[in-house]
């Protein structure tokens, strides 16, 4: 597009001045934004010797240029991070909440009891509690049990056959998963705990 002639006959009018430094900083401003853009102008320039002028505006323009590229790439990251951020957030808060609604569809029962007169024991008795974890049509998935064994039990236990997992021994104390309840009902595994262990309390966690 053609620039207006009238700009054109200010700037060249301004030129000498502005090639001996006599123009402010405002009018070196237009001057330098009109030579940018416009071929007849910069000649002009040229040819009044003003080559070092010429090539400093050209400088500029190239470093306004470049710092303009520079803003818009800060800004693209800028986005594509905050975009990036949101996403990831939105994937953990899906991926929280749907386990939490995976944990809120199961349910727990809790059984204590004591075994009396436990050779090897020390008072006589063995203390042990069992969480039973069932899905939501309340089928047992898998069962933890603690009880007060010491470690002779616990070694006799890793060389059994029984089907004892994630057993462990800590402060004679013998933790250990079993599947032995899997597939029964709740009201089964109930039963079964208050007809053959010595119960001391039962309760829904």
């Amino acid at each position: 597009m053609k620039l207006n002639n009238r700009d054109c006959k200010i700037v060249q009018d301004l030129l000498p001045n502005y090639i001996e430094n006599l123009t402010d900083e405002i009018t070196n401003e237009y001057i330098e934004e009109h030579i940018a853009t416009c071929a007849e102008c910069a000649q002009v320039l040229k040819d009044m010797n003003g080559e070092l002028k010429l090539e400093q505006i050209h400088q500029e323009h190239e470093i306004k240029y470049l710092k303009g590229i520079r803003k818009r790439v800060r800004r693209t990251i800028l986005a594509v991070t905050i975009a990036i951020i949101l996403i990831a957030g939105c994937v953990i808060g899906y991926v929280y909440k749907k386990s939490q609604i995976q944990v809120n569809n199961y349910t727990f029962l809790r059984a204590d009891y004591i075994i009396e007169n436990e050779e090897g024991k020390e008072d006589g008795k063995v203390y042990g509690s069992v969480i039973a974890v069932f899905n939501e049509r309340e089928i047992c998935v898998s069962m933890r049990v603690v009880e007060d064994y010491d470690e002779d039990r616990y070694l006799g236990m890793k060389k059994s056959k029984d089907n004892y997992t994630n057993l462990k021994l800590i402060n004679n104390t013998v933790y250990y998963n079993t599947n032995r309840w899997n597939g029964h009902s709740k009201e089964e595994v109930k039963e079964y705990w208050i007809t053959n262990y010595p119960i001391k309390t039962i309760e829904e966690i």
